[in-house]
């Protein structure tokens, strides 16, 4: 006989967390994809030219970082607390925390665009 659990219905809270996590990766994961892809950034019209202050010539291993790691890490985060893990609370505080890192590291390094603050400011809303 199948045992039925009842669910409790999702905060705010948490459809808002769902939403920054899923929306996140998936960001990451297409836009890390598209940069792998065309390394010279014609998909996303990125310039090779701002990675001069970084240990990359073209696009292809920061658009697999990006799609692996931030897009990974939100993926995961995003099914965790879509099942409600355990795990889920450490692993969105992690993948948030790696995203502000990220976003500094870009505006340091690369150049300031808006897009970097926003996702900072997604990071921050997770951790």
């Amino acid at each position: 006989m199948a045992r039925h659990v009842a669910r409790a219905r999702r905060t705010r809270t948490e459809r808002t967390l769902l939403g920054l996590e899923f929306g996140t990766a998936a960001s990451a994961l297409g836009g890390g994809i598209l940069l792998a892809l065309r390394p010279d950034g014609a998909f996303l019209h990125a310039d090779p030219h701002v990675l001069r202050r970084t240990p990359f010539t073209n696009w292809r291993v920061p658009g697999l970082l990006l799609a692996a790691g931030c897009g990974g890490g939100f993926l995961a985060a995003g099914v965790l607390t879509l099942g409600r893990h355990r795990a889920a609370r450490p692993v969105a505080v992690a993948a948030g925390t790696a995203l502000i890192g990220l976003e500094a590291w870009e505006v340091a390094f690369v150049e300031f665009q808006p897009l970097e603050a926003m996702f900072a400011g997604v990071g921050a809303a997770v951790v």
